[in-house]
């Protein structure tokens, strides 16, 4: 799919879709559980799609409304089928909790791969799985064969390569019969999702202590009882990371009296990304909040320093962000950005060069210039590199931009926001498909 985004500021009011973390988070531990439950999700999406196939694959009945909702009849461990064939689409999170899962139950599973996610990165996951009883074998450049019987004991994982290694774990271990630890070994990045793992096991009755090393980094005791207790209503809150895109529209905006309100998201929410309503309001963009919903209106917006290290999903849209602000603004500690559906720091650093931003790419950040005003971005042709938030953040910026863009490939949205384009138009944006 080719879109060509026509410069229109957007401005008006749209609900957020449904959060796809804690989607995934939500629909796992139905699976797990010791009875029925009805996941009410009103987004479905790429992604979440993956998650429902594979727990069908490892047993779970999930039946899929057109919306998003679901209904799931949980694993029967004593009748799950042995090495069955599992397709997880190009969703690391699917890919990266259900592998552990999948050797807690001790079917083990074939994980077929699509797009980059055969080259992401398994280790030190595999590793650890690898020392407690489960072979894993790769099958290069399609996935991963898993096979054998995991034991409750003690892991260890870092803490900078990928949360949903350490989410995944967890939930395994949930699942098992006798008590574990996993220590975090070094860094600690991304934290907010696991937070919200240990919100959603501990919501399902998982019995977790959790202590500090003395370099400050967690050690979990999870007293594994086979089962979990998810209850028979799970409701998928708002999210955050696609709210970001509108969020950031909205400080693009430009023209006085235009502004993007998102609703249907919890100030308090676990979720790291909300920090993009304190991030834009420090580059100098309006912003308004209440307990569920959040806008923001176009400031005087400048440069300033930002830490990825919590926040890597957010780094496209806060680059274009920054491509507009006068100054200079400093991503720091985003080195994961490599490894996600495209090289982000890359395809990051291409959509600036086609925006004419000047910028510097770094091994693990960004340095960018910004020129003052969106209305100073330059069109052209961008690749969308398959990567959904590079072609969503190429569409806002265009939008707010000076010249028309046109973005091959832009189908990649469906991953994780399949009315992207409807949503954008619903705000006043102007878009062709072809």
């Amino acid at each position: 799919m080719i879109v060509t985004v026509t410069p229109q500021p957007l401005s008006g009011k749209i609900p957020a879709i449904a959060s796809k973390s804690y989607a995934h988070r939500l629909l796992i531990a139905a699976a797990l559980s010791e009875s029925p439950a009805h996941v009410s999700c009103r987004t479905r999406s790429e992604d979440i799609d993956a998650t429902c196939r594979v727990l069908r694959g490892l047993g779970a009945r999930v039946t899929q409304g057109n919306a998003g909702d679901a209904d799931i009849i949980p694993i029967d461990r004593n009748h799950s089928p042995r090495l069955p064939e599992v397709d997880c689409g190009e969703s690391g999170t699917t890919l990266r909790y259900l592998i552990p899962v999948a050797a807690a139950l001790g079917c083990g599973a074939k994980f077929i791969c699509r797009g980059r996610l055969p080259s992401r990165p398994v280790e030190p996951l595999a590793g650890e799985l690898k020392r407690h009883g489960i072979r894993l074998t790769t099958l290069p450049g399609e996935g991963f064969v898993v096979e054998g019987k995991l034991a409750p004991g003690a892991y260890s994982l870092p803490g900078n390569v990928s949360s949903q290694f350490i989410g995944g774990l967890l939930y395994a271990l949930a699942i098992l019969d006798g008590t574990s630890t996993l220590a975090i070994t070094e860094g600690f990045e991304s934290e907010p999702y696991v937070r919200m793992t240990l919100e959603v096991l501990e919501a399902a009755g998982v019995e977790i202590r959790e202590e500090k090393r003395p370099e400050g980094l967690p050690v979990w005791t999870v007293i594994g009882r086979g089962k979990l207790h998810a209850g028979p209503e799970l409701v998928v809150e708002g999210d955050w990371s696609n709210a970001a895109f509108w969020l950031a529209a909205g400080a693009l905006a430009g023209d006085e009296g235009k502004s993007v309100e998102v609703t249907g998201i919890r100030r308090n929410s676990l979720q790291g990304d909300r920090a993009v309503a304190e991030i834009l309001a420090r580059f100098g963009a309006q912003i308004l909040q209440t307990e569920s919903a959040a806008g923001a209106a176009p400031g005087s917006l400048r440069g300033i320093e930002i830490d990825a290290a919590q926040i890597p999903d957010l780094v496209p849209i806060l680059a274009v962000v920054a491509g507009a602000a006068s100054g200079t603004t400093r991503f720091t500690n985003a080195g994961r950005l490599r490894i996600k559906e495209s090289d982000r720091l890359k395809s990051t650093s291409a959509l600036l060069t086609l925006l004419g931003v000047p910028h510097e790419e770094e091994p693990a950040g960004l340095v960018v210039h910004g020129l003052g005003s969106a209305r100073a971005f330059r069109g052209g042709d961008i690749d969308g590199f398959g990567d959904h938030r590079i072609v969503m953040a190429a569409a806002v910026a265009a939008a707010s931009g000076g010249a028309p863009v046109r973005i091959s490939g832009a189908e990649a949205f469906r991953k994780s926001y399949p009315k992207f384009l409807e949503d954008f138009a619903e705000l006043g944006g102007l878009c062709s498909a072809e």
